[in-house]
Order: structure tokens, then C-alpha cells, then sequence
């Protein structure tokens, strides 16, 4: 198998690993009334705290959008508050109320289960190993976020039309050519002329 190819398999399985992850959370927390986002939302909130949305973030793959929608609903729910923090009052921290703490509690119990399922069967040498793998992964990816984009121009391929080249070229005007009324017009005023008109014309 060429390194081209088992990168395309290593992709394709981290990808399954994501959705397969996403599912079974998914089929334990539908009962609930919980999308996967809320979930673990809810479950960083049990395992840390009181804390800012920003330190939530730094320990879930999901953008700040994404994330204070999710706690839009789980406000609406009465699960989420917001609370000034004591130390410093200009800061916004948000906590668990305590039906969103029983709550919580259900969904940390569930995420361990799935973490526990998910490196199942792995000695402490293979999760180092795999640990050290995935965060050079992740480093790679931070490296080519960094880098701008090569233009998209292979050598010897059809290169692709622009949106200037695609907006129709103005319409030349046409040159006028009388019409056949005109034409018969024409000769009838011609032929209506007096014989003696050009005679006369001429001195």
C-alpha cells in the first residue's frame, strides 16, 4: 500500500471514529431530550465548573457561534445560567443550575462510559503512542492553516474560467440596411420626380 493510500485510510478512519462517536452518544442521550453539541456542554460544565465560554471551548472541537447557540437553548431550558465571576465582576462565567447539575451528572457518566469504549483494549505504550500521533496530526493542521493557499493551477490542465471571462462580451451595433419598405419608398419618390429636376440642378 503506497503512503498516499494509507493516508487516504487513516482520514477515512478518523472520520468514521467521529461519527461512530457521535452516534453513540447520540442513542444514550435522545432520551433526554439532548442534541450531541448540548451534551457536551453540559458535561464540560459538570467536569469543570463555573467557567467562561472561552474555557469551554478550549476543551471541546467546537467555534464560539456554534457553541453560544447551543447555550442559547440550554438557558432557555433553565440547565445554564450566567454568573458574574466573584473575583472579577466584569467577567461572564456560566455555571449549571441545579436541575442542569442532575442533568450533568447523567452526562458525565455517559461520556466516560464512551471514552472508556473507545480505547478499549489499549495498553499505556499503544495510548502514548497513539496520543503522540494524533497531536502531531493536529500540529500539522495547525501549520497549514497558517499557510496561504496555492493557486489552483496545474501545469498542462484546462485552466478555469474566470467571472470576467464568463460575462458576455457588448453587442457590436449592426449596420443599417434600409428595409424593402424603404426601398420601394424610396424608388416611388424617385420615380415621382420631374424629369427636368437634375436639368435644373445642374445650373
Amino acid at each position: 500500500m503506497t503512503n498516499q493510500l494509507m493516508t487516504k485510510q487513516v482520514t477515512l478512519l478518523l472520520t468514521t471514529v467521529r461519527r461512530r462517536q457521535r452516534q453513540s452518544v447520540e442513542a444514550r442521550v435522545a432520551h433526554l431530550g439532548l442534541s450531541s453539541q448540548q451534551f457536551w456542554i453540559l458535561e464540560a460544565l459538570y467536569r469543570q465548573g463555573m467557567c467562561s465560554l472561552g474555557e469551554i471551548l478550549a476543551t471541546l472541537p467546537m467555534d464560539q457561534p456554534t457553541a453560544s447557540r447551543v447555550l442559547a437553548v440550554l438557558h432557555g431550558r433553565a440547565l445554564v445560567r450566567a454568573a458574574s465571576d466573584t473575583s472579577d465582576r466584569r467577567r461572564r462565567c456560566l455555571r449549571l443550575t441545579a436541575s442542569g447539575m442532575r442533568l450533568g451528572q447523567r452526562c458525565a457518566a455517559i461520556a466516560s462510559e464512551i471514552r472508556t469504549a473507545i480505547t478499549g483494549g489499549f495498553s499505556h505504550k499503544e495510548l502514548a503512542a497513539l496520543h503522540d500521533y494524533l497531536d502531531r496530526m493536529v500540529a500539522n493542521l495547525e501549520r497549514l492553516g497558517t499557510v496561504a493557499p496555492s493557486a489552483l493551477r496545474v501545469e498542462g490542465s484546462l485552466s478555469l474560467p474566470t467571472s470576467r471571462s464568463l460575462q458576455p462580451s457588448p453587442s457590436k451595433p449592426r449596420p443599417h440596411s434600409p428595409s424593402k419598405r424603404e426601398d420601394r419608398g424610396g424608388g416611388n419618390r424617385l420615380a415621382k420626380a420631374h424629369p427636368g429636376d437634375s436639368k435644373r440642378a445642374a445650373l
